[in-house]
């Protein structure tokens, strides 16, 4: 699928790129991995996009955000403030 809000919910994931499997693992695994999905052009889940800019700027996130729950729960856990 081409839903990544639904692939969240996967046991496991596969990225193909031109026929071939590029990147294989549990959707926390691979949405890890923003910056190479960004390379093969793919999205990711909200959640997942605006942790790892938040990451970018400066904010203490764990990698693999999914969802908005657990975005709000990591945030309310880090020692990042206003």
């Amino acid at each position: 699928t081409h839903y990544m809000e639904e692939v969240i919910y996967a046991d496991k994931v596969f990225v193909m790129d031109s026929g071939r499997v590029v990147m294989e693992g549990t959707p926390r695994e691979i949405f890890s991995r923003v910056e190479e999905l960004k390379s093969y052009r793919l999205d990711v889940p909200q959640a997942t996009l605006l942790a790892w800019e938040l990451k970018k700027a400066g904010v203490d996130l764990p990698d693999g955000i999914l969802s908005r729950e657990e975005l709000v729960e990591a945030l309310c856990q880090s020692s990042w403030s206003m």
